[in-house]
């Protein structure tokens, strides 16, 4: 491994900056990291199915993490069992973001190394405020983002390289983090990908076999498991909607998607905690435009067609209209103007996406200016993220 590659340098940034902001930001103040704390305990300790409500006989207590697939609290969950030895909740607690940690690092590594385009790019994105304080918490996005990450770098290695996918080695993998993403949030999209890339007709029916059971998957423990409905909505009633009325929810949609797209954006790059932890706004347009400049800036070799685009756009586009169309069944109330619940650190995950969209074929970059740029780009992550750990700071320790 280099030590100029970025997956070396993403190492090296990611763990100093993630302990740092593991250590100072206090317990419970990560985005629903009670619930996922929660799970990752029941997870610790052999629970990784549960019945919804009407189906059980016990005691049990529901939370807003009940529901979700046991996959992706598997390293907090042995975190906080090994940290459980001490007898010590403080470092059970730190032990089992600790773990969580390390498995995102590994895992983003893995994807920015295996990757052979936008290897700055999963750097630069990886590395946001919002990504790595994520990525040091009990959310079940730690795991689901930097998996989806790997995915992603896995199918542009099958894309860009042009070579037709093999059926003793492709597909099984194909089909294994298909099926592991199944079990996440978000992590089968990079899968519909793989329906633009240069592979034989028959091959394209197995991954379209294997996209229809992954759907199947994740609808089958979803409708089995999901719990987290806002109390004042009324999921019967949306669902209703939905099906008498699907032109009253596509409007919604598009006035959701209108009004709370600056919203989005910013969350993307950094609000923090409950969200109440914001940095100035001129950061928020300057790290837009510096990931937008990268791809000039670090142009590619390979070509991206025209196909590859518009399937980009149409999963992307995907992703947030499904996004919606959940939020708005389990968390919109009826009289509520807007769809409720959707938060910019959702879109985190199928950036990838963006980076296709964007990327140009022709960019006659010197190779010095090319090196001059990544230094501005490692720089800049520094300071952001230094920038961070003081918010972070003076919002809880100094307010």
């Amino acid at each position: 491994m280099k030590l100029k590659s970025p997956e070396f340098r993403f190492v090296i940034i990611a763990f100093l900056f993630g302990i740092i902001i593991m250590f100072i930001t206090p317990q419970f103040q990560v985005s629903d990291e009670p619930a996922h704390f929660e799970r990752a305990k029941e997870v610790s300790k052999g629970i990784i199915y549960n019945n919804l409500p009407q189906n059980r006989k016990d005691n049990y207590q529901y939370h807003g993490a009940s529901g979700y697939s046991p996959v992706m609290y598997l390293s907090s969950a042995l975190g906080y069992k090994f940290g459980c030895i001490t007898n010590n909740y403080q470092i059970s607690f730190y032990s089992g973001r600790f773990f969580n940690l390390l498995v995102w690092i590994f895992l983003i590594f893995l994807a920015i190394k295996i990757t052979p385009v936008f290897k700055w790019q999963f750097f630069f994105v990886a590395l946001l405020p919002i990504s790595i304080f994520q990525g040091m918490s009990y959310s079940a996005d730690s795991f689901n983002n930097a998996f989806t990450f790997l995915f992603f770098a896995y199918v542009f290695k099958l894309i860009f390289e042009n070579k037709d996918i093999t059926l003793k080695k492709d597909l099984p993998l194909i089909a294994g983090l298909s099926l592991t993403g199944a079990m996440c949030k978000c992590a089968i999209y990079p899968l519909f990908l793989l329906l633009s890339a240069n592979i034989k007709k028959q091959k394209k029916y197995i991954v379209l076999l294997i996209i229809i059971f992954s759907i199947l998957l994740s609808y089958l423990w979803s409708s089995n498991n999901y719990i987290n409905i806002l109390y004042e909505a009324d999921y019967k009633y949306n669902k209703y909607i939905l099906t008498h009325n699907p032109l009253f929810f596509v409007h919604k949609f598009f006035l959701s998607f209108i009004y709370y797209w600056p919203e989005w954006s910013k969350q993307i790059i950094g609000k923090l905690g409950a969200m109440l932890i914001k940095f100035n706004d001129i950061f928020y347009p300057i790290t837009f435009l510096l990931l937008f400049l990268s791809f000039f800036y670090i142009p590619e070799k390979y070509k991206i067609k025209f196909s590859h685009r518009i399937f980009s756009i149409f999963i992307f586009i995907g992703y947030i209209f499904f996004s919606c169309l959940l939020l708005f069944l389990s968390w919109t109330p009826a009289d509520s103007y807007y769809i409720q619940g959707i938060q910019g650190r959702y879109f985190l995950a199928v950036m990838p996406l963006v980076f296709i969209v964007f990327a140009p074929n022709l960019a006659n970059i010197k190779p010095e200016a090319e090196e001059i740029f990544k230094i501005v780009l490692i720089l800049y992550i520094l300071f952001m993220l230094s920038y961070t750990v003081v918010v972070i700071t003076n919002y809880y320790y100094h307010t």
